[in-house]
């Protein structure tokens, strides 16, 4: 038991640190690794091989969802593809505040679909806010209404659900999919029409006519795509400049139709039994994306797009992946037999196991997810998910729709980079986004607990 209050002690210490920003995630949890290694006893060459080596590769599938997902996020970026969405929704949209405040939102849950990443976050916040702004909408709520709408399109994208990949799997992430989508996208929407008022008439049937349109030519711009790759030739060191064809629009929805299509058609599991790994069907939704997307664009710059696409990618998430080994060797050190064999009695007399108990708990402490608490599956959440699995009396697939319903607090953290640079660039103060945004994250995360409690045990 002594050592066991020794981890936990070990936790709270390395969790305070990280809260005060004095020692960043990336390090706090290979430290963290270590000192359960070294109290619980385990030989130099036990944490060698099994904590420092094994851990670091742990989360492999994890980091390759999250490198393809970055290699995707740059094709479209580096095509112009989510430049011209936006762009083509803000033409659209017509002088109404609502409307506008609608089309702005819908577009950038489209790209986030694709996308992730600060970068992402300029380029469309640079666009969005002051055509929302410029509206007569809030700026507070101009931010509020790209860091939901970029919740909303994060929800089904894959690249986004690393963590959660690795510490719970990836067979059971698919299942939230839907559920995060329609309560986060549903908040959206109740925020949309509480603090942005009321619309005029007539443009957003417009904006319905255009996207009406836009549908009815993906045929031929499919054709003159088709065409131009055939006809490819050399590729130039000047970019030329040139319109997105409609077609380009699709590719942010094709890693999410060739997951679920994967599911329907083979199922998740074992290759063996004539299945198909749900990690392995997003990563070839990647690819697959990233192909379509430069064929369409740039057919004859597609050796060029691809890779340099996969070399920025890599670039963009390589704090990510080191976070990822770090998680995966604190994952290897507690679930290693002889930590567990101290540290689980101790868990299990102090941790709630009943459906109820674990709602309420979860509800009341989802604030701690902000300002890197101890929720916050950026830092010390991802340990504390860890000794959830390690006692093995919570069915994985409750404890993984637990820690992404409290994920959605997270959106409203003020020391995201995200919330701070679209505050930033809107001139209001990211503490006034999170009041704004507060209960309705926190509305969200307590439906997707109730869903959870009611649906997966």
């Amino acid at each position: 038991m002594t050592t066991g209050v020794l981890i936990i002690l070990g936790f709270v210490f390395f969790a305070a640190l990280m809260a005060t920003k004095k020692l960043q995630t990336l390090l706090a949890l290979p430290l963290m690794a270590a000192w359960v290694s070294a109290v619980s006893g385990l030989s130099l060459p036990l944490y060698l091989n099994n904590v420092l080596l094994g851990g670091a590769m742990k989360l492999g599938s994890a980091m390759a969802v999250v490198i393809f997902g970055a290699m995707f996020a740059r094709v479209i970026m580096k095509t112009g593809i989510a430049d011209a969405l936006i762009k083509t929704a803000a033409e659209l949209a017509g002088d109404h505040p609502v409307t506008i405040a609608l089309v702005m939102s819908l577009a950038t849950v489209f790209v986030f679909l694709g996308v992730s990443g600060l970068g992402a976050v300029i380029m469309v916040g640079s666009i969005a806010i002051p055509i929302m702004t410029g509206a007569g909408i809030k700026p507070v709520d101009a931010v509020v209404l790209q860091l939901l709408a970029m919740g909303v399109g994060l929800a089904a994208n894959t690249a986004s659900y690393g963590i959660w990949i690795g510490i719970f799997g990836g067979a059971v992430i698919p299942s939230y999919y839907l559920p995060m989508f329609t309560a986060s996208i549903l908040l959206l929407l109740s925020y949309l029409f509480i603090y942005v008022r009321k619309p005029g008439s007539g443009s957003f049937g417009n904006f319905i006519i255009g996207v009406l349109k836009g549908i009815i030519s993906l045929p031929c711009s499919l054709y003159g795509a088709v065409v131009r790759a055939l006809r490819r030739k050399p590729s130039s060191l000047l970019k030329e400049k040139r319109s997105v064809p409609g077609a380009a629009f699709l590719a942010p929805l094709i890693p999410v139709v060739i997951v679920f299509g994967s599911k329907a058609v083979f199922g998740f599991g074992k290759a063996e039994d004539g299945m198909v790994d749900p990690v392995a069907a997003a990563v070839f939704g990647f690819i697959c994306a990233s192909l379509y997307a430069a064929v369409v664009v740039r057919p004859e710059q597609l050796v060029q797009v691809f890779t340099g696409a996969l070399v920025d990618g890599i670039k963009d998430v390589a704090g990510v992946i080191f976070l990822f080994m770090g998680i995966g060797m604190l994952v290897a050190s507690v679930m290693h037999p002889q930590v567990a064999a101290v540290l689980n009695p101790l868990l299990k007399s102090v941790v709630p196991e009943s459906h109820w108990a674990l709602f309420f708990f979860f509800a009341v402490l989802a604030p701690a997810a902000l300002y890197r608490g101890p929720l916050n599956m950026f830092g010390m959440g991802a340990g504390i998910a860890v000794l959830f699995v390690s006692l093995g009396t919570i069915p994985g697939v409750v404890l993984c729709g637990i820690f992404l319903s409290v994920g959605a607090i997270q959106g409203a953290d003020p020391t995201n980079s995200q919330n701070v640079w679209l505050s930033g660039f809107a001139n209001v103060d990211v503490n006034d986004v999170l009041k704004r945004m507060l209960p309705f994250v926190w509305l969200e995360c307590c439906v997707m607990l109730l869903y959870v409690t009611l649906t997966q045990w």
